[in-house]
């Protein structure tokens, strides 16, 4: 019985500082000190990523590093990336 109470308080304790660090990194919108990297981590999901994906790609055409066939590449590098992840489903009443 001490056992079951010990190892459940062990994992209310994770939760609770799993919570934490996540809550701290929405707070700052993503942008936290070093130490709270696993909430990043665990914060982050496929739109922040593709998101950043899609800025990275922006800043590098206003830089000058992209021409603009590079630019039309990259993004429909992403489109055609983001439509494997999330494929489009048409609803039965319109097909």
């Amino acid at each position: 019985m001490a056992t079951t109470m010990i190892v459940g308080a062990l994992i209310a304790c994770v939760y609770a500082a799993l919570i934490a660090l996540h809550a701290a990194t929405v707070r700052h919108g993503g942008t936290v000190r070093k130490r709270l990297h696993p909430a990043t981590w665990l914060a982050a999901t496929g739109e922040r990523r593709r998101g950043r994906e899609e800025s990275g790609v922006v800043r590098r055409r206003i830089a000058g590093e992209l021409d603009r066939g590079g630019y039309h590449d990259a993004m429909a590098a992403l489109a055609a990336r983001d439509a494997i992840e999330h494929p489009l489903e048409v609803p039965k009443s319109l097909r």
